[in-house]
């Protein structure tokens, strides 16, 4: 539930000018000085001790320490920085790319900790593409890897349903707040808060838009081990609007976590964007393949990074 810690942390969240890398420094000065975010909105003229800069924090950020939190509020969960369970992989790559510093979440926290891979793809997919993303889902859930998506119509939905009907877990990052967030109809009765966690980098109560999309696409990325594309439209269209899909697969070359696509070969018609993302360096999967091929390239992964990395599968 949230508390006043995460009160605060929405509080300077909203502070004008105060964006994700303000609250990055916010939070690596508190941690060495062993302070906390309630404590500094309590004590505003310490703002320049902490930013090097004058920053009004106290505008509103006090008062919304004393306002009440309305019902639904109470039921997600605040990630900050300092918060024990905010997620390992967005701390450790947000230097790689622009990546939030509060979250706000329902369901099953411990899924942040777990093996997950990202399945992704198009909303209007043919039905043999969204029949490979539900089979892909379900083999990944046999491995006890977390299956992380957008929640978007299409690809992303059969992701997550092929995980939860195999029995396994799923991450859903909405493009709105969680205040507004209502399972898609395919969803519904197999999502529970032991098998799935939703994860939001918007306030409660935000409304979905198309930049938040672009956004999301980022931490469903920087959430997971790998990526596949199932398939993807052009980079940008005849109007000059980037693929979504595309851009989560961009974000994933750029944290150097292994890329997988679909073979554009493998569904008719063929995904306009994917044969442009394999000669970007993605890796070409064949539905048939299964979760083979990702699970061992997670493996090598993990083995480059040393003994400390944690154990996968």
């Amino acid at each position: 539930m949230n508390t006043l810690e995460g009160r605060a942390w929405q509080a300077m969240a909203a502070t004008k000018g105060l964006g994700a890398k303000g609250l990055w420094r916010i939070a690596e000065t508190l941690r060495l000085q062993g302070r906390t975010a309630s404590w500094l909105l309590r004590n505003p003229g310490k703002a320049r001790d902490v930013l090097g800069s004058a920053v009004d924090l106290g505008w509103s950020g006090a008062a919304a320490l004393d306002a009440e939190i309305d019902e639904m509020e109470r039921e997600i969960i605040v990630l900050h920085p300092l918060h024990p369970a905010f997620p390992r992989r967005i701390r450790d790559r947000r230097e790689a790319l622009p990546l939030p510093a509060l979250l706000y979440a329902a369901g099953s926290l411990p899924l942040l900790e777990s093996p997950s891979v990202a399945v992704v793809g198009r909303r209007d997919s043919a039905s043999a593409a969204l029949a490979a993303a539900g089979e892909l889902a379900a083999r990944l859930a046999e491995a006890s890897a977390a299956v992380v998506s957008g929640h978007a119509a299409g690809t992303d939905a059969a992701a997550h349903a092929g995980a939860l009907r195999g029995g396994g877990t799923t991450i859903a990052v909405p493009a709105e707040g969680l205040g507004r967030f209502r399972a898609r109809p395919e969803l519904r009765g197999l999502m529970t808060d032991a098998n799935t966690l939703l994860l939001s980098p918007f306030p409660p109560q935000a409304a979905w838009a198309a930049f938040q999309a672009m956004a999301r696409n980022k931490v469903v990325a920087a959430l997971a081990d790998a990526m596949v594309v199932i398939g993807s439209g052009v980079e940008r269209d005849a109007g000059g609007r980037m693929s979504g899909t595309f851009d989560a697969a961009l974000a994933a070359l750029k944290l150097g976590i292994p890329l997988f696509t679909a073979v554009p070969s493998s569904f008719s018609p063929a995904p306009a964007g994917n044969a442009e993302l394999l000669r970007r360096g993605a890796i070409a999967w064949e539905p048939q393949q299964g979760a083979a091929p990702i699970l061992e390239a997670i493996r090598q992964a993990a083995r480059k990074q040393g003994p400390e990395q944690r154990k996968l599968f």
